[in-house]
């Protein structure tokens, strides 16, 4: 196995410029999903665990919706569900981000990445002793 990896390792990590392959393109998804989920995921933490109901329904909602419907769907709903809706093709911005995969991808892992990690780090705020 190791002669096979040593010998064939820049196949999997080869690119043209445009074109990546898989173990690349599975890299730059994990590391652009868990990023721009971590940055959504530390204010929406603050708002998941304010005393004001009007700021922590909408956030619990979010959470509980994306954690609680496969990735899978996301991704259908994401990719076929949203494209489809009439306005959303007729602008010219939205037609172009959700015409492509990759970006409809990337926005499912981020949003579904930041509903975990929002639960995790609000659940990390409560259990910290206040003043602490």
């Amino acid at each position: 196995m190791n002669e096979i990896l040593q010998q064939y390792w820049q196949a999997y990590l080869w690119s043209d410029g445009y074109h990546i392959t898989g173990v690349a393109m599975t890299l730059w998804l994990l590391v652009a999903s868990i990023g721009i989920g971590f940055v959504l995921a530390v204010p929406l933490a603050v708002a998941r665990v304010s005393p004001n109901p009007l700021i922590r329904g909408p956030v619990w909602f979010y959470t509980y919706v994306f954690r609680g419907t496969p990735l899978y769907i996301q991704l259908l709903v994401f990719y076929t569900g949203i494209y489809s809706i009439e306005s959303v093709r007729a602008q010219p911005l939205l037609d172009a981000f959700f015409r492509e995969g990759i970006n409809c991808t990337l926005l499912a892992f981020a949003l579904n990445t930041c509903a975990y990690t929002v639960e995790i780090f609000a659940g990390a705020i409560r259990a910290t002793p206040y003043g602490e």
